[in-house]
């Protein structure tokens, strides 16, 4: 499972589903925001390197972004062994607070949820300045953010874009009563969704159709007209492949989903926080997207992170 998003909707997605997402360019993301300043735990880390085990949930980008981690740990003299595509949120949460996995790439505003429901938080900085709060007192930590979304998004094709001039979903605003939004069904009553695009942005679509989650579906009714405007997340390949337009979201309807190394804190060394840092300090939106659609054409998520990784200095 991807993500459990706010309020419990919970959307299971292939990686073409990508669905979503992760999080570039303006028309691929939703808020980018550099990462914060270099991990500072409340007590000092260990100087050793030190030794983890990084698993990844039960989906390809998951475990691309374990291997990302891992493998740059891995230049840093950490001793790393990886557990990928252990499943859903709570069993790799479950096997991290037992300690038979030491870290986990995550999603700030859905770990968040998951750990303290009913949180308001909604922007970048916001939700992981509670993230940390909240995953210190469980005995986990987090390391820095990366600029990289997979968060939903409300795309257009271009041609819809261009038509109405449309770059922010508040540009919605007075043509979306002419326009059909698709989305998953629980989109149609969770606050985040139709509700909140009324409240927060006045954009009232013409008529909810409810789609299947998965990206196939949502990227064929998209380019075929079937709908005007559907929820896609960030990293989904086909925003990129046919030339979707993701529109701005400048008041954070949709919560900040940055992805985030998560550790049982007790594991947690400096020379692991800094190289896990290098890492999310040059991943964005538009990479992820990029490395996602590679993986979706084939390539091996282990073999595409240490090409990326070298590519980039951190090998």
């Amino acid at each position: 499972m991807r993500r459990i998003l706010p309020v419990a909707l919970i959307l299971t997605t292939t990686l073409a589903a990508g669905a979503c997402g992760a999080p570039g360019s303006s028309s691929r993301t939703t808020t980018q925001q550099q990462a914060p300043a270099s991990y500072r735990a409340t007590a000092p880390l260990p100087a050793a390197p030190g030794q983890v085990t990084m698993g990844s949930a039960g989906f390809p980008e998951s475990e691309l972004l374990a291997h990302l981690y891992a493998d740059a740990m891995k230049a840093r003299g950490v001793s790393v062994q990886i557990h990928a595509n252990i499943g859903e949120r709570a069993a790799y949460i479950s096997a991290l607070k037992e300690g038979s996995i030491g870290a986990v790439p995550e999603y700030t505003g859905a770990i968040l949820n998951y750990l303290a429901p009913g949180q308001k938080a909604t922007s970048p900085q916001n939700i992981y300045t509670q993230l940390r709060r909240t995953a210190e007192a469980q005995g986990l930590a987090v390391t820095d953010y990366a600029p990289a979304q997979d968060a939903d998004t409300i795309t257009v094709a271009k041609a819809t874009a261009d038509k109405y001039r449309l770059s922010t979903i508040g540009d919605l605003r007075h043509v979306a009563g002419r326009l059909d939004l698709g989305a998953p069904q629980p989109l149609l009553t969770v606050p985040y969704g139709v509700p909140g695009l009324k409240k927060v942005y006045g954009v009232a679509f013409k008529q909810f159709v409810a789609l299947a989650p998965t990206g196939t579906i949502t990227q064929t009714a998209l380019r075929n007209g079937t709908v005007d405007a559907a929820d896609i997340f960030s990293t989904d390949p086909a925003i990129s492949r046919y030339g979707f337009v993701s529109l701005k979201d400048p008041h954070h309807l949709f919560a900040a989903q940055n992805v985030v190394p998560l550790f049982k804190r007790d594991v947690l060394t400096q020379p692991m926080a800094d190289a896990c840092n290098a890492v999310s300090a040059k991943l964005t939106t538009a990479v992820l997207g990029e490395l996602d659609a590679q993986i979706a054409k084939g390539a091996d998520p282990e073999s595409l992170a240490h090409q990326w990784l070298a590519a980039n200095g951190l090998a």
